[in-house]
């Protein structure tokens, strides 16, 4: 009897403090920063109304890993939080591969920088110095496209720029991640995000419309302070 209520004490005294430190945590405003690795999915794209049967080209860009920062400032509340964020990215690309017509892969230079400014709401699942997350978010993504490459057609041809342009659209994004307790004020944190901004349309150097899928994922590690 005395063996049981010595381990009752004793796991009442290890989950307290992490109880009482969660507490701590709530009800506050915080801000929040973090670096991403950016891993944009390969793009469709489409290019329109070309002078040349059959009148448009299809191909898929190709990216690289990306890296990008974001910042955030929110308000808990409970279990709950809301923030607003602003992150970037930037993705670079150094080949795509042409469908239509099938001229395979060519070489390119180019990418997305991606600005976005997003309202987000999570749900905190657990209290305690280790606190799991899922989120969800909308907002609007300005992305600028470089392209410089062969002509799909033409893909033997000294590489030319063909596209930079900018266009803003819609955007999605969910969210899940950890937040690890330092401090009664700080917290580290680790996310796994996927945004998508759907077809996005710009307009190369010689008046052609491209539709461009834009979405991706990105792993973050940062750092969240309870002001």
């Amino acid at each position: 009897m005395r063996m049981t209520t010595a381990c009752a004490g004793a796991l009442a005294g290890a989950i307290v403090p992490g109880t009482a430190l969660a507490q701590d945590m709530k009800d506050d405003w915080y801000v929040a920063a973090a670096g991403t690795i950016s891993m944009l999915d390969d793009s469709h794209t489409t290019v329109l109304n070309l002078p040349i049967p059959p009148g448009y080209s299809d191909n898929v860009n190709k990216f690289d890993t990306g890296w990008g920062a974001q910042v955030a400032v929110g308000y808990r509340l409970e279990n709950a939080r809301i923030e607003v964020e602003w992150g970037y990215t930037r993705d670079d690309s150094d080949r795509y591969v042409a469908i239509v017509p099938p001229t395979g892969e060519i070489a390119a230079k180019g990418g997305h920088r991606t600005l976005r400014v997003m309202a987000n709401a999570t749900i905190d699942l657990l209290d305690g110095p280790v606190q799991p997350y899922v989120g969800a978010g909308v907002g609007y993504a300005r992305i600028k496209v470089k392209h410089t490459t062969a002509r799909a057609f033409f893909p033997n041809e000294t590489p030319i720029r063909l596209l930079d342009d900018k266009a803003g659209e819609l955007a999605f994004q969910a969210m899940a991640g950890a937040a690890f307790r330092v401090s009664d004020t700080m917290a580290l944190t680790a996310q796994y995000r996927w945004l998508t901004a759907g077809k996005v349309r710009f307009t190369d150097l010689g008046g052609f419309e491209h539709v461009r899928e834009h979405s991706g994922h990105n792993i973050g590690l940062g750092v969240r302070f309870t002001l």
